[in-house]
């Protein structure tokens, strides 16, 4: 079996959503300048870089991550599904439905659009697609047994679309008659991986940190 990180790690000018918090790590002491141990100060919002929303995102009444236990974020029969989409497009119910999900438990979308995370990251934080409303209700109504959908992009919501970031979180993370579980989102994922390589499971690792909705997480993919 063979592991990748289908994740980002935290830097100093990581992706971050527009308007939130820009992730900075500044030293605060340092063996170089004749310090006797390094320490670093961290400054980072809680949906920077490679992260996991909860349902206490969008719903206040919903869990937050911390509440989420190791079995909750491993995923046993996670697809990826190419997807490709150019910008300020949303994955619609048509890119999926002939896809067989009857087992699956984590679904991830490949967008491509990943790709200008190093190449042009004005492009990836200002252009990115998403899915659709109706996407993301379609998946819960045909397939309850899907517990999280993750993406190549910085949101599961097209850029600049409050009312597409608003409706999709919300259509996700509420509670109905005929749904499963609220739905975890996986934001700014590494899907770049060999596609020789079959993946098998994942696993989420959040940061555990209480009082927050959501956090930045290791991905790791089992092959």
């Amino acid at each position: 079996m063979k592991t990748v990180i289908l994740s980002y790690p935290i830097e100093n000018n990581s992706p971050h959503y527009i308007g939130t918090t820009k992730p900075s790590l500044e030293p605060i002491t340092q063996i170089k300048k004749f310090d006797d141990y390094n320490t670093y100060k961290i400054t980072v919002g809680n949906h920077s870089g490679t992260h996991i929303d909860a349902p206490k995102h969008y719903v206040d009444s919903g869990k937050s991550i911390i509440d989420y236990s190791p079995e909750d974020l491993t995923f046993k029969n996670p697809i990826v599904l190419d997807c490709p989409k150019k910008p300020y497009t949303l994955i619609d119910v048509e890119d999926i439905d002939e896809t067989d999900l009857n087992k699956c438990d984590c679904l991830l979308f490949k967008t491509g659009f990943g790709n200008y995370r190093k190449t042009d990251l004005q492009k990836y934080l200002t252009k990115s697609p998403g899915i659709s409303v109706e996407t993301v209700a379609w998946i819960r109504k045909n397939h309850p047994q899907i517990r999280c959908l993750g993406i190549d992009t910085i949101s599961i919501s097209r850029y600049d679309d409050a009312e597409n970031a608003k409706e999709t979180h919300i259509t996700g993370f509420k509670t109905g008659t005929y749904y499963g579980e609220p739905l975890l989102f996986i934001e700014d994922m590494n899907l770049n991986f060999d596609e020789n390589l079959k993946l098998r499971e994942i696993m989420v690792i959040p940061w555990q940190i209480k009082g927050v909705d959501s956090a930045p997480c290791t991905v790791i993919g089992f092959f």
